[in-house]
C-alpha cells in the first residue's frame, strides 16, 4: 500500500507565468507602499492594537511591558510594530519564493539568521544590563531586515549565479 506524500515534501502546482508576475507586480507594489507610508501604517496598527488591548482589559500590563522596553529598541507600541515587521517580512518573503523558487531555502536561511542574530542581539543587550551599542546594533539589523534592500540584493546576487542550486 502507497505511503501518502507528507506535505512538506509534496510539490506545489506551479503558478502560470502571467499569474507569477501579476503576483510579483502587486507584492512589489504592497512593499512600495508599505515603505512610504510606514508612518501612517504603524499608527493605524497602534490605534487598532490600543483599542484591542483596552478591550482585553490588558491596556495597563502593556502600558507597563512598554515602559520596561529600552527606547533603543522600540520607541513605538510593541505590539504594532511587531505587527508591521511581521507584515513586511511576510511580503517580502512571498516575493522572494515568487522570484527565486529554487533558492528559496537559501534565501529561508538568511533571512532566518538574520532574525536569530537580531534576537541574540536583544537578549545580549537585556542580559547584560541594558548593553545600548547591542541594542542599537539590534535595530540596526532590523532596520535592514525589514526594508527592501535584502529583497533587491538577494535577488541579484542570487540571479548572477552567486548563489546558484547545486546541479545534480
Amino acid at each position: 500500500m502507497p505511503r501518502p506524500a507528507s506535505i512538506a515534501t509534496e510539490q506545489a502546482a506551479p503558478v502560470p507565468a502571467r499569474a507569477r508576475w501579476a503576483l510579483v507586480a502587486l507584492l512589489l507594489l504592497v512593499l512600495l507602499l508599505l515603505g512610504f507610508y510606514e508612518e501612517p501604517v504603524v499608527l493605524f496598527l497602534t490605534s487598532c492594537w490600543q483599542r484591542a488591548l483596552s478591550a482585553l482589559g490588558l491596556a495597563r500590563q502593556a502600558a507597563a511591558f512598554q515602559q520596561g522596553i529600552n527606547g533603543s529598541v522600540v520607541k513605538r507600541l510593541l505590539p504594532a510594530v511587531a505587527t508591521y515587521a511581521a507584515i513586511y517580512l511576510v511580503v517580502s518573503l512571498l516575493l522572494l519564493r515568487l522570484l527565486l523558487p529554487e533558492q528559496w531555502r537559501l534565501v529561508w536561511r538568511l533571512y532566518a539568521g538574520a532574525l536569530a542574530a537580531y534576537v541574540a542581539l536583544v537578549l545580549l543587550g537585556k542580559l547584560g544590563g541594558d548593553v545600548i551599542w547591542a541594542y542599537r546594533l539590534s535595530r540596526q539589523l532590523l532596520d535592514f531586515i525589514i526594508s527592501p534592500l535584502p529583497v533587491a540584493g538577494l535577488f541579484v546576487l542570487m540571479r548572477t549565479g552567486l548563489a546558484a542550486p547545486p546541479r545534480a
